[in-house]
């Protein structure tokens, strides 16, 4: 054990001198992490609030008909009426955004109005790049005229008005507000320090086999007292260390970027703070252990093999993509931990993890996730070590 200590703490010195891996480990994940964060929600915020705010072009067909609804949308101060359009003429300008939206009121309007009929109004609109605005919009103009003409209809005829509200349904959800953010974003988090947690062993993972071939010291290395088992362990601690690291700054940075956000409001911040909180970290980090260990297995295995650093790049990079696809699957609503799922790696990572973030595991299929994945651990390690004895593996040419 002791020759292990001395290999960790070398490969350790070797790692914290190589800037790339400091970089990936520390400045991308405690910098971007929050940086992507803000800037999202600046953004939407923004735009949000320009779509609200811009003037929207409507055209208004049949005004004659309907006088009341049309000065409704007169003193709208968000709503400019544009003329002289021909009808036939409006889905081909609002499709190319030369109009926003257009209201068309048939000429039997009037009529079914007088007569305490129903009568139709078309709306139209581009739905895309607005965030709703236009048909909310347009929507709440005649919405508010529709409730005036029944306000008035009631009165005139002298009905009760829960006539036509017969039944009052008074709702009570059992979600808590935990379980509601932990379905709305829960899958966020898993998906963040899945990604950060092979990116933070990549570099390190590299460096430490294919990179030390390039160097030549991975022959001094192997002459000395140590076995090859040791060796590997050694470089296998420190990057699965490295990729442990990286995650758990990573979940740092989103703390960090939660707590820059002052708009919250409190009863939300408190919840977001408590699924932040020590406990939940301890629990996550025990999922995060063994991925990690399987990410350092991996990652070990295939720098060994390559040639050079820039070799193993183009051997592990694309597995970014095997890496992402399954934590994404773990943001979709509706897909759920089961006896099956929980089998799968890195997605049952994802869905435990929102799972314990909602205060909803089951912990049969939490015990699964941890039988599977530290099964899978100890079979990476166990065939990262088969591969680095083979010296076809380390002296290819």
């Amino acid at each position: 054990m002791r020759r292990v200590v001395v290999i960790i703490r070398k490969e350790v010195l070797d790692s914290m001198r190589d800037r790339r891996t400091l970089l990936m480990m520390v400045a991308m994940p405690l910098l971007l992490v929050p940086g992507i964060i803000i800037l999202m929600v600046k953004l939407q915020t923004a735009q949000m609030e320009q779509a609200e705010s811009r003037q929207q072009r409507i055209v208004f067909v049949g005004a004659e008909v309907a006088p009341a609804l049309y000065a409704l949308f007169q003193e709208d101060d968000r709503v400019t009426l544009v003329p002289g359009i021909h009808r036939d003429s409006l889905a081909a300008l609002i499709a190319a955004e030369r109009l926003d939206g257009a209201v068309i009121v048939p000429p039997d309007f009037a009529r079914l109005i007088a007569g305490d009929r129903q009568g139709r109004v078309e709306i139209i609109f581009k739905g895309v790049g607005s965030f709703g605005s236009v048909e909310d919009r347009m929507q709440g103009l005649i919405t508010g005229y529709a409730a005036g003409l029944v306000a008035e209809r009631i009165a005139r005829l002298q009905l009760d008005p829960d006539l036509f509200d017969p039944i009052a349904v008074d709702g009570t959800d059992l979600a808590s507000m935990q379980e509601k953010l932990a379905s709305a974003v829960g899958g966020f988090l898993p998906y963040m320090f899945i990604i950060f947690g092979f990116m933070g062993a990549m570099y390190p993972g590299i460096d430490l086999g294919a990179g030390e071939k390039e160097r030549g010291t991975l022959e001094t290395l192997l002459s000395t007292p140590a076995g090859r088992f040791e060796i590997v362990l050694g470089k296998f601690i420190v990057v699965m260390a490295a990729g442990v690291a990286t995650a758990l700054i990573a979940m740092f940075g989103l703390y960090l970027g939660v707590r820059s956000f002052p708009e919250i409001p409190t009863e939300i911040f408190d919840v977001i703070m408590e699924m932040l909180g020590p406990k939940m970290i301890l629990l996550i980090l025990t999922l995060i252990l063994p991925i990690s260990a399987f990410f350092a297995a991996v990652i070990l295995g295939l720098s060994f093999y390559a040639r050079s650093f820039k070799e193993a790049q183009s051997i592990i990079a694309p597995l970014n993509i095997a890496i992402i696809v399954p934590a994404v699957i773990g943001t979709i609503p509706g897909i759920e931990l089961n006896a099956t799922l929980a089998l799968v790696p890195i997605l049952n990572v994802a869905l435990a993890t929102k799972d314990l973030l909602a205060g909803s595991i089951n912990p049969f299929y939490l015990a699964e996730v941890y039988v599977s994945l530290f099964l899978l651990a100890g079979l990476s390690l166990w065939g990262c070590a088969q591969w680095f004895n083979r010296e076809a593996t380390l002296f290819r040419s």
